[in-house]
């Protein structure tokens, strides 16, 4: 597997269209027709497309290189190569006005290559050793057992930066999670020392539905630079860049230091319409994480499943589990009580919530719940967190996060490849309303009621809407 899955060439053909006209609009310098490389081109299509855009003057300026003979073509006229771009990057350096394509994401990466090319590619690159500042760390051979872990997706975009002569236009679709993951600040600092960020489009996630994947992607449009910055401060702050979602006519234009003021650069993060509900609320805010006595998820241990118990043992919390009434015990199989995956931490406590941590079925539904106790011992698997909360109800917490304000913070923030998922620290961060004692109470004894199958779970995140000042949704 070599993690490819095609572009649609009408997709193709629109995101180019829409670079040309980021430039113009931002009045950025747009190079001559010239020649134009896509280094892992596939069936073709940004080769095709950047024809049509004028991107390149014939088809002889287009060059594009596959590691795939079975698919490697673009139009007629083309230089098409069999060849892995990544190894052959030293000689594509510079030398294009354009590059434009949408790399591999996963697959096997780079864990087929010999030690010596390994070794290349580790003094070629510098996105897989960098500091936050976006600058390389000397290369050290033994720290290629990090390369061969390190994501494909963000190699080739620094391939393509490279490959590009100072003035001109890389253009990329690229996994949305480089756009707003913690662990790729370092990846996007580089990005803005060798390249001024011009625009970002958030695609839909069914855009690759026809090639087996729901894989959340962003088109990013980035303006190489005359010469890199010495770190990725000294980028300009007031710097416009432009933010759109596909298919959409609007175009949001921030600065680039309200980007990295959020760590993230995806569009639909920055979408206004998110902090209408936060805005309007009338309570106090505080971010979760004033309130975290615990957070984590079940044990992991790679190539190891816990054991089954016939009788006894622990209940293992899954999201199947997870209901709007609470943890359905019935639903939960049963493992021995041993490590690592009966161990207190895990253990889940009267009035903690279970949080899904990914999958759209669950934590792309907001499919929160509170555990309520059982006769013997729970514990959450890996794909669960357990939160527990100290001085704020958590049927109050639990109702703030499943309302319109909380779901809008939830939707606003996740963000993956193919499974949307919250990181610890991102759940820490949303923002939950502080009502007073007595309204805390009231959500208490409203849970006990959806608990007990007596009332609907709306009633509860209706109280909260109710009592922040905030509309209900309609039809309640």
């Amino acid at each position: 597997m070599r993690g490819q899955f095609f572009t649609p060439a009408t997709v193709a053909e629109v995101l180019l269209r829409d670079a040309r006209r980021d430039l113009e609009q931002l009045s950025l310098p747009i190079l001559a027709p010239g020649a134009v490389l896509d280094p892992a081109c596939g069936d073709g299509a940004f080769l095709t497309a950047a024809l049509a855009a004028g991107w390149a003057s014939t088809p002889a300026r287009l060059h594009g290189l596959d590691i795939d003979a079975e698919v490697a073509s673009g139009p007629p006229g083309a230089s098409i190569q069999v060849a892995d771009g990544l190894l052959s990057a030293a000689s594509l350096s510079g030398r294009y006005a354009a590059a434009v394509g949408n790399p591999p994401y996963g697959g096997r990466g780079v864990r087929d290559l010999s030690r010596p090319q390994l070794q290349l590619l580790g003094s070629m690159f510098e996105s897989w050793r960098l500091d936050r500042e976006g600058c390389a760390r000397p290369f050290v051979a033994a720290d290629l057992s990090r390369l061969v872990r390190f994501p494909i997706a963000s190699l080739f975009v620094e391939l393509f930066v490279r490959a590009v002569r100072p003035g001109g236009v890389a253009c990329v679709l690229l996994p949305e999670s480089l756009f707003c993951n913690r662990r790729e600040a370092s990846l996007r600092a580089w990005l803005l020392r060798h390249a001024r960020l011009v625009s970002v489009t958030s695609l839909p996630a069914d855009t690759f539905a026809r090639t087996g994947t729901r894989a959340r992607t962003a088109f990013v449009v980035l303006a190489v630079r005359h010469r890199p910055l010495r770190r990725a401060s000294e980028a300009q702050a007031g710097a416009s860049v432009l933010l759109r979602r596909y298919g959409e006519g609007s175009v949001q234009s921030v600065t680039l230091g309200s980007l990295q003021e959020a760590q993230r650069w995806d569009p639909l993060y920055h979408d206004p319409r998110w902090q209408q509900q936060i805005g309007r609320c009338t309570l106090p805010l505080e971010p979760l994480g004033s309130f975290v006595e615990t957070l984590c998820y079940g044990a992991i241990k790679v190539g190891q499943r816990p054991a089954a118990a016939s009788r006894g043992g622990s209940l293992y919390v899954t999201q199947r589990s997870v209901r709007d009434w609470g943890v359905d015990l019935g639903a939960c199989p049963r493992i021995e009580s041993q490590a690592p995956f009966d161990t207190p931490r895990y253990r889940l406590q009267p009035g903690d919530l279970v949080v899904p941590r990914c999958g759209r079925g669950t934590l792309g539904r907001n499919r929160l719940t509170r555990f309520d106790g059982a006769a013997e011992p729970a514990v959450v698997d890996c794909f669960t967190d357990r939160l527990s909360l100290r001085g704020l109800s958590s049927a109050w917490v639990l109702g703030a996060l499943r309302s319109p304000l909380g779901w809008d913070q939830i939707r606003r923030t996740f963000n993956g490849v193919g499974t949307p998922n919250l990181s610890f620290a991102e759940i820490r961060e949303l923002a939950v309303p502080v009502p007073s004692v007595a309204v805390q109470q009231q959500a208490e004894s409203l849970w006990a009621d959806v608990a007990a199958r007596q009332r609907p779970f709306s009633d509860l995140s209706d109280l909260v809407s109710s009592a922040c000042g905030l509309e209900l949704p309609p039809g309640h």
